[in-house]
């Protein structure tokens, strides 16, 4: 970036890093890159580190290393960037690497300089005029600096690993660090408030001027300080092409080139202080006092230098065939350009409306569209020569697009089922179409490569017509809301591709497939579809442009996965557009011009993409850098693979592409675990957060796209280390302790069950045992009760038998010897007739005697 360029704001763009975007305070007092690639600035509210696209703070409360929240200024060295507080010094190296507690060399006093030598000792200067050396966690003075007078430190500037200059209140002294020796190489009463330069040559800033040292230290003047009383010394810097920069405390920039000094002024800085300036090729970085951050860098999408111009609202663009460019606005009417040279016309130039919805030619002739009718405009004479309105045969005035077809034909669609054309005789035909569609209005066209035209149109789909007739029409997948075909691209396979109000729709082989903003669309609405002239398509939105490449084009058509996402880059405001809204409803929507540049309408000017500057290789591979892991309130620095600790199931890896020139260049994807999970999108965001990993190992993969193409892919290593619960050994021993608890189970089981079946046994022994003795008791009973009988019987039987039975006796035998007796007292029949007495009441006693033992068992 150059004087010139900057000059012109059409050639430039500002990236503004404020508190509304990252910044926790928009006062910067220091600014530097570390050695990775990383921009840092010191705020009063903390330090803040960018990659590009992302700005982290670091500040006490999320890093308690630091002793201090604010830093004041910044020394790069080998190993980062040493910053100063009150009474500390940080080494900033993509992180906090150190914090040194300077409070015992900084009483009454603070740091102004600081340099690291090649075996990692610091000199720290101070304003009281000392320099402390960092040792060996000791502080001690460096014992050969002796001024001879009293002096304030006020800058170093390394000439080698060995030799360094300080600037003092005093004079410049030359310090040897091998020698031990320091002297003063100007006169004590020259101020060199700054040293800065490069090993081809060194300035110094004194409070008169800038002055280059010569040969021995011999001083001349570039710039009088008189002459330039609004210099800020402190952000003085000299860049790669020997030019030195200056910030103005007023506003703006002095670019000093020998002994000539130029003002760059930017409006969007207004009257903010530069205090701080980094030129890196194309880039300058701005630390402002008020305005934040600012980095000033060529845009990437071209504007118009032509004033009436300037933020119009601009619709068709088109070119003739006389490499002109024809641009209409919404009310400002219609422009030509070519080269240097620009024209107008508007309804004071006979146009029939200065509001342009589309511009086509044909036959040295300019039409012209507009809501009232079309203006032709003849080359030659460049004059408005007639109009077509209805009254000539159009179905509507609101004409929507014209355009010429391989046979010289010009077709207008309009309103109202208009779909004409001019034959070869100049005349308006109109095709006959279904009365189905008389209300239709018809918006966009295309020939295909088999000479066959194509219409979009609003709510019915596509047309297709082949030898100025309609031969078919087909509806798309889309909601009535959707359905409104802003352009239309055939691509090499003869694919078609139409822009609608609902994302992409892509058809082959009689299928459709929508590529809406879940695959990758920053909007839904698709105003044009542009082939690029090697690879891939641009597309224009009310966001912005977006660029697909063939590669992830074909990626999408193989896929099955409806939510497949494309990498694809986006340019907008932040890349030079006028606007990031391009309009749409027009035709042409936009336009690639004979040398393959891309012309996009936007409402506030025109936008140009030069696709050549984004093909091919690109210069240097991009920086990646795995950041910190975040566990919980830590940040770990990311040095190898990944360990999370026990018990964790939640984490971060926080990550840092650095690109300050075209960060959206890059499209990034992730995936973890198998080489078969699907790649999954990183949009905004620069970490990736991971919930409930089971442990064990895996592989972080993050794909990197560039203009579409695959760059890289980075891989890092995670393992999850599990809690003793989660071990094999413990996994191991509860798999043995179940078997074991099985095996006790079963034991049990079987045990239990066994002693359940003993006892039932027993149970049931000794019911029947219980029961036998009941049987026991029962026959111990009746064998009683039978003894008693037996008892009552034999009672009977030697008592009542015998009586009569003794009695029978006695008298059977008085019978029988009855001739014996004489004094008898009976006779004989008298004896037998008491003998049968006495035998009957003996049978009566055996029967009873009978009848009880028949009845022994009852009780």
């Amino acid at each position: 970036m150059n004087k010139n360029s900057v000059e012109n704001s059409n050639d430039y763009v500002l990236e503004i890093w404020d508190n509304s975007n990252g910044l926790p305070q928009n006062a910067v007092f220091a600014m530097e890159k570390d050695n990775m690639g990383y921009l840092w600035a010191a705020t009063e509210e903390g330090l803040v580190r960018l990659d590009g696209t992302t700005p982290k703070v670091f500040d006490q409360e999320t890093y308690p290393i630091m002793l201090e929240q604010t830093y004041y200024t910044f020394f790069k060295s080998k190993r980062g960037i040493w910053a100063t507080a009150d009474r500390s010094i940080a080494l900033l190296q993509q992180s906090i690497l150190e914090v040194i507690d300077c409070s015992t060399i900084t009483e009454k006093t603070w740091i102004r300089a600081i340099f690291e030598t090649e075996n990692g000792e610091l000199l720290i200067g101070t304003q009281s005029g000392k320099i402390h050396v960092w040792k060996d966690n000791t502080f001690s003075i460096l014992d050969f600096w002796k001024p001879n007078i009293e002096l304030e430190i006020l800058s170093f500037y390394p000439l080698s690993s060995t030799k360094l200059l300080i600037g003092t209140t005093r004079g410049l002294y030359e310090v040897d660090l091998n020698l031990k020796k320091s002297k003063i190489v100007t006169q004590d009463t020259f101020v060199a408030q700054k040293v800065f330069g490069s090993d081809t040559s060194v300035f110094v800033s004194s409070g008169s001027g800038l002055f280059r040292v010569r040969e021995n230290y011999e001083m001349e003047m570039i710039i009088s300080y008189d002459d330039y009383r609004d210099i800020n010394p402190t952000s003085l810097i000299k860049d790669s092409e020997d030019r030195i920069w200056a910030g103005s405390l007023e506003k703006g920039l002095l670019l000093i080139e020998g002994r000539n000094v130029s003002r760059i002024n930017f409006p969007e800085l207004k009257n903010y202080t530069v205090r701080k300036i980094i030129k890196e090729r194309d880039n300058i970085y701005l630390g402002t006092l008020g305005k934040g951050l600012v980095i000033v860098k060529p845009a990437k999408v071209k504007q118009l230098k032509f004033d009436s111009l300037k933020e119009k609202n601009v619709k068709p663009i088109f070119q003739a065939n006389d490499s002109s460019i024809w641009i209409g606005t919404k009310a400002d009417g219609i422009f030509r350009i070519k080269g240097d040279a620009i024209q107008s016309w508007t309804t004071n130039d006979g146009l029939i409306q200065n509001g342009v919805t589309t511009i086509g030619s044909l036959a040295g002739k300019i039409y012209v569209g507009s809501g009232s009718g079309i203006s032709v405009i003849d080359y030659k004479s460049r004059k408005v020569i007639e109009t077509i309105t209805v009254e000539n045969g159009l179905k509507s005035n609101y004409v929507y697009a014209i355009y010429q077809d391989s046979k010289k034909r010009l077709w207008i669609l309009t309103r109202n089922g208009g779909i004409h054309y001019l034959d070869e005789n100049g005349l308006l035909k109109l095709v006959e179409l279904p009365t189905l569609y008389n209300q239709t209005n018809f918006i966009s066209i295309l020939e295909l490569k088999n000479n066959q035209l194509i219409i979009g149109s609003m709510n019915q789909g596509v047309f297709w017509i082949e030898n100025e007739k309609f031969t078919q029409n087909q509806k798309l997948p889309l909601t009535p809301g959707e359905d409104i075909v802003y352009s239309i691209y055939e691509d090499e396979k003869e694919n078609l591709w139409f822009g609608t109000h609902g994302g992409i729709i892509f058809f082959k082989d009689g299928r459709f497939r929508s590529l809406k903003k879940i695959n990758g669309l920053k909007s839904r609405s698709v105003y044009s579809i542009i082939p690029d002239p090697v690879d891939g398509i641009w597309i224009t939105n009310n966001f912005g442009v977006q660029y697909f490449s063939d590669s992830e084009l074909e990626n999408f058509k193989k896929s099955t996965d409806q939510n497949f996402f494309l990498g694809s880059t986006f340019f907008n405001k932040q890349m030079g557009m006028p606007n990031s809204e391009a309009n749409g409803l027009i035709f042409p929507s936009a336009v690639k011009d004979y040398s393959e540049k891309i012309w996009i309408p936007t409402v506030e000017g025109v936008g140009i993409i030069d696709p050549s500057s984004f093909s091919g290789v690109p210069e240097n591979s991009s920086e990646f850098i795995w950041d910190e892991l975040h566990l919980g309130d830590q940040s770990i620095p990311i040095e190898g693979d990944v360990e999370i600790p026990q018990g964790v199931r939640m984490f971060q890896i926080s990550f840092s592409l650095i690109d300050f020139d075209n960060p959206s260049q890059y499209s990034l994807f992730y995936r973890m675990g198998s080489k078969k999970e699907n790649w999954l999108p990183i949009k905004d965001q620069r970490q990736l957060i991971f919930n409930g990993l089971k442990p064990g190992k895996y592989n972080l993969e993050l794909k990197i796209l560039r203009y579409g193409q695959l760059e890289t892919i980075k891989t890092l290593s995670i393992r999850v280390i599990p809690t003793f619960f989660e071990t094999t050994f413990f996994l191991v021993l509860l798999a043995v302790s179940a078997i074991f608890l099985i095996y006790i189970s079963f034991q049990y089981y079987f045990n239990w069950k066994m002693k359940n079946r003993f006892e039932f046994m027993v149970s049931q022994r000794t019911s029947e045992l219980s029961h036998t003795n009941e049987k026991l008791k029962d026959a111990f009973t009746e064998i009683e009760h039978q003894n008693s009988i037996l008892k009552e019987i034999t009672w009977n039987q030697s008592h009542l038998i015998r009586a009569p039975l003794t009695k029978a006796m006695g008298i059977n035998r008085i019978l029988i010897n009855y001739p014996k007796y004489t004094k008898v007292g009976k006779t004989k029949e008298e004896l037998e007739i008491e003998l049968l007495e006495t035998l009957n009441q003996l049978d009566q006693i055996l029967k009873e005697t009978h009848s009880i033992s028949e009845n022994l068992k009852k009780p």
